[in-house]
């Protein structure tokens, strides 16, 4: 089950998959393919096209590029963190 925070703005595209208490806080924009695991957090931020955050990471206002993949457990809270998940 995903928690999304009220009073915020969240926008999801096509092909959303969760695992367990993962959390959203908007304002964010999600494109098509999100895979979100375990007890990640995603936070003020926009995410591209088939990208995967990983069980415990950290998301915070950044924006992911297309076919991005965040670690397990990492924490990205720069864009220049953020950037250097290009495929």
């Amino acid at each position: 089950m995903a928690v999304i925070l009220k009073g915020t703005s969240i926008r999801f595209g096509n092909g959303l998959n969760t695992d367990d208490n993962g959390v959203f806080h908007g304002p964010l924009k999600v494109g098509n393919n999100l895979t979100i695991e375990d007890n990640a957090i995603l936070f003020r931020s926009k995410v591209s096209n088939d990208v995967t955050i990983g069980t415990g990471a950290i998301v915070v206002a950044v924006t992911l590029p297309d076919n991005a993949k965040v670690l397990d457990g990492a924490v990205i809270i720069t864009q220049k963190q953020a950037d250097a998940l290009k495929a």
